[in-house]
């Protein structure tokens, strides 16, 4: 009777630095710190409203009231839109960065770079879906507030730029990609020929 082979030993993973979790997500983090003083009374409809018009007014002289209403509201909206796909374009890079630094540990490739590498569909999803959660914790958080109002309409427009910057994410990427040299290391032939 034959014994068993001895127990093989894996390496053990590495541990992965606070100090490399911290690089990729600080701005992250900055971000949700500006979009949540973006959510407090200083930022309501009143006060942007106030500033648009004094800064209008000390510009160009009188302005109809109607019209600096219809500019504040475009830049409010513009804002939902351009500050939720900044962060869905942050969340993408810091999963795509954490996930890099996780990896480079384990896999010490010299033989080029695969377009899985720089672009996966489950980030695009986890950064949609961040933002999604944000933008609904903060239009929730504004219902709380006397001088703003939560509407599920801002969620969607957040959600929209979310979106767009995960398309603008990926075509950049297979842009990007399309332009790399092709790798000169021959593959192996499956079958031999005479």
């Amino acid at each position: 009777m034959r014994s068993a082979p001895p127990a093989q030993k894996f390496p053990a993973a590495p541990r992965f630095p606070l100090k490399l979790l911290l690089q990729n997500w600080w701005p992250v983090a900055v971000w949700l710190v500006i979009i949540s003083l973006e959510s407090t009374n200083y930022a309501s409809a009143r006060n942007t409203f106030g500033l648009l018009y004094q800064v209008w007014t000390m510009l160009f002289g009188r302005v109809d009231l109607q019209l600096i209403v219809l500019m504040d509201t475009i830049l409010r909206k513009s804002g939902h839109f351009i500050g939720y796909a900044i962060l869905s374009g942050l969340v993408f890079r810091a999963l795509k960065g954490t996930q890099r630094d996780r990896l480079k540990f384990v896999v010490q490739r010299t033989w080029g770079t695969y377009f899985r590498d720089v672009w996966r569909f489950e980030w695009a999803v986890i950064a949609v879906l961040m933002t999604i959660v944000i933008a609904s914790a903060d239009e929730i958080h504004q219902t709380f507030l006397d001088s703003r109002t939560g509407r599920w309409q801002d969620v969607a427009i957040d959600t929209s730029g979310a979106l767009l910057m995960q398309v603008l994410i990926y075509a950049l990427t297979v842009h990007a990609t399309r332009r790399q040299p092709t790798n000169t290391v021959d593959e192996p032939e499956l079958f031999l020929t005479r």
